[in-house]
């Protein structure tokens, strides 16, 4: 009798003695699901940004492969230099090869030099 008085002034119901655990499951059990629904959601935008970052891919214009480098410098564009471990880290580049307003291109899309040419004198100038 004295166990059950002190438990039912504790709060605590005498004939359930696994009440607590059982909410603190439930708390668990919610938390895992609302996780894994996350992780459903924001884990397709991450393979979709890691997709178009080994391609040189925007996400404007997907199929557009002007910028596609090849998946190393791809990645050392966005990372820097030397990859590894850190471009996994939320930590700031150690060494970027660009000023962030120009990149390389592929070598099927640059242009080749234009050379000025000088105008004809033959005819007149305007």
């Amino acid at each position: 009798a004295m166990c059950a008085a002190a438990a039912a002034a504790a709060g605590a119901d005498p004939l359930d003695p696994l009440g607590g655990l059982r909410s603190a499951f439930r708390r668990a059990t919610l938390l895992l699901v609302a996780d894994l629904v996350a992780l459903v959601f924001l884990g397709g935008f991450a393979v979709s940004a890691w997709a178009m970052a080994f391609k040189g891919r925007v996400s404007l214009n997907p199929n557009d492969a002007t910028y596609d480098v090849g998946a190393r410098l791809n990645l050392q564009q966005i990372f820097g230099k030397p990859l590894g471990a850190r471009c996994l880290l939320p930590l700031p580049p150690r060494s970027l090869d660009t000023d962030g307003l120009t990149f390389p291109l592929n070598k099927r899309y640059e242009q080749p030099d234009v050379v000025p040419q000088p105008a004809p004198s033959g005819g007149a100038d305007f």
